[in-house]
């Protein structure tokens, strides 16, 4: 059998061939070999293929899978479990095992492909990943033992994950800061507690060592019950070996400014005995109105907030009183309207059932989003996003997109107008 072929383990020689014929549809050059439970793990000692299926007549399929997923070499080979009917105990029990897709027999040839595919695709993909980890563990970012982001690089990876999580406007980000408290008279093992989270939380979420024997977390698609529920999973995990409390906040910030925030709140809490705790984005603001709070430069960030907006108003307001003089030259019976504030700034013209906007926000005071809204009337309305630097934000550069943005509201209004009275035309009486 040669590396890199599919092998199809079944004790039942009809429903192996059957099995053969589907799978054959892929590519005529695939090596696809049928062998029995008791040939497999002999054949598996001198090969490996790039996906098995096992077919399931009844629960031994699961044992020879336990057998397969034992095999170190072959852990991270794909498997799909092949059914007769659907059995809701044993597939659970299989994906347990280490399953990663199945499909039924009956199924038509069109979606076991598909499936046989997607499963391909998604070994590729772990693989790309594991290679990655792999680079991040010999640099010294991802310490090996816990598979975590080490101390030392996690704030790194963390300013870059927030920017990237407000710059595509991900919503149910979470920024979670999670402290193990040790029981009376026993030490704590950071290393073993933090190899025991790492595996609790989704795939695609993030996990690092923080400051004062903390555990971060980046937890994507959720909210606070989510967060909540994390944690008392953690909980249950760490029930003999430490006290766990923990505090999450939706990210709406920079890290530099959210991390001395819930390092400050969590320990207030373990001072209070709350093992869980919420800080909705109201609570940040007001937090970080009191809190001295610096970065590793020692700047203060209220200083620095408003060092920036002195900045950016001097920059924004000439060119929105210029383009609203515009407007009114260009656009008769047209309405502007716009804000310049701490938050958010943002540039308005409107007439009739047409309107175009600008919204420019900063949330981490580094970067700038702009984004330009056009609605008319019932249409679904136009939307686009511009990320910026904020060194790279300039007086020019906002009058170009203003002008863009009130050319393309003109042609608009003058659609919608063409639009407004071919309807209101009466149309012709048929003879």
């Amino acid at each position: 059998m040669k590396n890199g072929s599919i092998l199809i383990i079944s004790n039942d020689e009809q429903a192996g061939n059957l099995i053969s014929e589907k799978v054959k549809l892929l590519r005529d050059c695939d090596n696809v070999q049928i062998v029995t439970y008791i040939e497999t793990i002999s054949i598996l000692n001198s090969t490996q293929p790039s996906l098995m299926m096992v077919y399931s007549s009844n629960s031994d399929s699961i044992s020879i899978v336990k057998e397969i997923r034992a095999l170190k070499t072959l852990n991270k080979v794909p498997i799909i479990l092949v059914m007769d009917y659907f059995i809701e105990d044993m597939l659970l029990y299989a994906f347990d095992n280490g399953i990663d897709d199945f499909f039924f027999m009956n199924d038509s040839d069109a979606v076991i492909l598909m499936r046989i595919m997607l499963t391909i695709q998604k070994s590729i993909l772990f693989k790309q990943i594991e290679t990655t980890n792999d680079i991040l563990v010999n640099t010294g970012i991802i310490d090996k033992q816990s598979g975590v982001y080490t101390k030392e690089h996690a704030p790194l990876a963390f300013k870059h994950l927030f920017s990237k999580s407000m710059e595509e406007n991900q919503e149910n980000s979470v920024f979670m800061c999670l402290k193990p408290v040790a029981f009376q008279n026993k030490r704590l093992n950071l290393t073993k507690i933090a190899e025991t989270v790492k595996k609790i939380p989704r795939g695609n979420d993030i996990v690092a060592y923080g400051k004062n024997s903390t555990i971060y977390f980046i937890l994507y698609n959720t909210d606070a019950d989510g967060a909540q529920s994390v944690v008392e999973r953690i909980q249950n995990a760490l029930v003999n070996e430490c006290n766990v409390f923990a505090n999450a906040a939706e990210i709406s910030a920079s890290f530099e400014e959210m991390e001395p925030i819930l390092i400050k709140s969590l320990k207030d809490q373990i001072a209070a005995g709350i093992t869980f705790n919420f800080v909705y984005n109201v609570e940040l603001k007001e937090a970080a109105e009191i809190m001295d709070i610096h970065d590793e430069t020692g700047k203060n960030f209220k200083d620095f907030k408003k060092e920036f907006y002195n900045v950016f108003e001097k920059m924004v307001a000439p060119v929105f009183y210029q383009v609203q003089s515009d407007v009114a030259d260009m656009i008769p019976g047209a309405k502007v309207n716009f804000d310049i504030n701490e938050v958010k700034s943002n540039f308005t013209v409107s007439a009739g059932k047409v309107k175009s906007e600008l919204f420019i926000t900063y949330p981490s005071y580094m970067k700038l989003l702009t984004d330009i809204k056009h609605t008319a009337g019932s249409k679904r309305p136009q939307i686009r996003r511009l990320t910026f630097d904020f060194e790279d934000f300039s007086s020019e550069r906002l009058l170009s997109m203003l002008k863009d943005m009130v050319n393309e509201f003109d042609i608009k209004l003058k659609s919608e107008k063409i639009e407004n009275e071919s309807e209101s035309k009466p149309k012709a009486k048929q003879k």
